[in-house]
């Protein structure tokens, strides 16, 4: 099984009620099906997947403050360590520019607060 839960990538996951919850609270609407079976949901494009391994493979390279009681703020990802996740994984490098949209849209997320 790899990181994103999958053991074939080939065959897409079920959308089931806890995916349904997942994508609402991040504001996409999912259509629940007219019959109690679950359906089948690819939640990555063929074309992202890469883009996506890539991100998940520097999910242990960002920077992190901490302010006193008040907790942690994320300021972003440790770019020469992404640098040596990227070489050593053998990434291509026009991944990166996909790597850091997908950096900035997690940072207001990581710093609402909500858990």
């Amino acid at each position: 099984m790899n990181r994103t839960g999958r053991i074939d990538r080939s065959r897409p996951v079920a959308m089931n009620a806890t995916f349904r919850s997942e994508f609402a609270q991040m504001g996409a609407k999912i259509p629940t099906p007219g019959t109690t079976e679950e359906e089948d949901f690819d939640p990555v494009a063929d074309c992202n997947w890469d883009s996506l391994m890539a991100f998940l493979a520097c999910d242990t390279q960002w920077r992190v403050s901490g302010i006193g009681m008040a907790g942690l703020v994320w300021i972003g990802l440790d770019y020469t360590a992404c640098d040596i996740v990227f070489r050593r994984s053998r990434f291509a490098d026009d991944l990166w520019d996909d790597v850091r949209v997908m950096e900035e849209a997690a940072l207001p997320v990581l710093n609402s607060g909500d858990d």
